[in-house]
């Protein structure tokens, strides 16, 4: 069962992506109407939100390094992001299916510096609730029902990462006391 968590989702999560993403890109793509406000983008994009923040943020670097290479925005916006989303995926499965010790976190407790990568994942939370509410702003800066639609998976991904992390620093820091007062 773990086993086919750790494919099943990802893959599912990776064929969503692309059946949206070709939805989105059969569209016309017009000033006064650009594809990139249809629901099919916005809702792979949300349901994506970590993927897409780091997409983000490599199409905008190389808007700044390749300014006249338009391919590369191409593979960002595809290849790059589709690997990123069954990287995202991968890991969720994994934190889901790998128990960890007392409800604590698989990933982080397999780094030297598990404090560090929690507060950074904790940190992450907060820049997606941001993203997010720049999001619901993007549609002419009055939060509509749309709007609030689009951006709650940024919420949602926010109050999660943030929530678990913090409580895998916190449950951490608090076995480390433990195991300090029985060494002395």
């Amino acid at each position: 069962m773990r086993f086919r968590l750790r494919v099943w989702l990802p893959i599912t999560q990776l064929a969503i992506a692309v059946a949206l993403t070709i939805s989105n890109r059969m569209r016309e793509d017009r000033i006064g109407n650009p594809s990139w406000i249809k629901f099919d983008r916005q809702i792979c994009d949300s349901l994506n939100g970590p993927a897409t923040i780091v997409r983000v943020c490599l199409v905008r670097l190389s808007a700044h390094a390749f300014p006249e290479i338009s391919w590369v925005n191409f593979i960002l916006e595809t290849i790059v992001y589709f690997a990123l989303i069954v990287v995202l995926w991968y890991l969720v499965a994994l934190e889901i299916s790998v128990k960890g010790k007392q409800g604590l976190s698989a990933l982080t407790s397999r780094t030297r510096m598990r404090a560090i990568a929690d507060m950074l994942l904790v940190a992450f939370g907060v820049v997606l609730a941001v993203f997010g509410k720049l999001v619901r702003q993007e549609f002419g800066g009055i939060p509509t029902a749309y709007a609030n639609l689009v951006a709650a998976p940024y919420f949602v991904w926010a109050i999660g990462l943030i929530s678990f992390y913090a409580h895998d620093l916190w449950a951490s820091r608090k076995t480390q006391s433990v195991g300090l007062e029985a060494d002395q």
